[in-house]
């Protein structure tokens, strides 16, 4: 049972793990999550990755399988690992990569909204981690269907008592407009309908200023985050593997509605 205490560490928007405006989880969107919630009765604790190659690869998210991340959180008020647990047995699904999980490379949103259905059916997940729009902007513009297309996606997570954490998508080498626009779609799309966003955009700007994430947190072809230590979490690290960065933040999404819902 969480502790009462806890609740305002909950609803806060923490700053000690090196994070700010990055990670929104504000008291109307905590209250979502826990109408959400209601009635779910699927598969505790296991996390779909919806979205396109920045979610299909390996890089992303699989370490929660096999490694500990706790070891890098700093005191905030919350439990570092679940009771009695770890991590990598809490969190189910890490290593789910294709399109029968609803992530592939090339893909835009519609492709991603005819996909997650089987997904939502099949897996039963608690959670579902959503990134898409990189590909739909290689016009560079974003299309019209864009935002009604994510909205359903949302909608449709909802209605499977899945709670749906979202995305920015990150900085693209001569999209600097398109990816705004875009971006700002889904910060909006997050507060209208009071959804968990991790601003992964935004967290890379903070690291990398300007256009200095070109290289760094982005690799040398201008789209894809930076590979290399995936699962090192330090604040080095996490301005030089974009991989590293992504994972770190909606881990700490994660688990902040973990003991938000599992454990109250």
């Amino acid at each position: 049972m969480i502790l009462k205490e806890l609740l305002p560490t909950l609803l806060a928007i923490s700053i000690v793990n090196g994070i700010g405006t990055e990670i929104l989880l504000p008291p109307e969107t905590t209250k979502q999550v826990s109408e959400t919630h209601q009635g779910f009765k699927g598969t505790t604790g296991y996390v779909a990755q919806f979205g396109d190659s920045i979610t299909y690869s390996m890089a992303f998210w699989s370490p929660m399988s096999w490694d500990d991340p706790s070891k890098f959180l700093k005191d905030d008020g919350l439990p570092k690992t679940p009771v009695n647990s770890r991590w990598r047995d809490t969190i189910k699904g890490a290593r789910d990569k294709g399109a029968k999980f609803a992530n592939y490379s090339g893909w835009r949103v519609g492709q991603l909204l005819k996909s997650v259905d089987p997904v939502l059916e099949r897996e039963k997940p608690e959670f579902a981690i959503i990134m898409i729009g990189t590909n739909d902007i290689s016009g560079n513009k974003v299309p019209n269907n864009y935002q009604a297309d994510l909205e359903k996606i949302l909608t449709k997570c909802v209605k499977a008592n899945c709670i749906p954490i979202l995305n920015t998508i990150p900085p693209r080498r001569d999209h600097e407009d398109s990816v705004e626009k875009l971006n700002t779609i889904i910060r909006d799309l997050a507060k209208t309908t009071k959804t968990s966003l991790v601003d992964y955009h935004a967290a890379i700007l903070t690291r990398r200023p300007g256009k200095t994430w070109d290289g760094t947190l982005i690799s040398k072809d201008g789209v894809h985050p930076s590979g290399g230590k995936s699962n090192l979490y330090d604040e080095e690290n996490l301005k030089n593997c974009g991989y590293a960065l992504r994972n770190w933040l909606n881990f700490l999404m994660v688990r902040k509605l973990h003991f938000h819902l599992l454990e109250k």
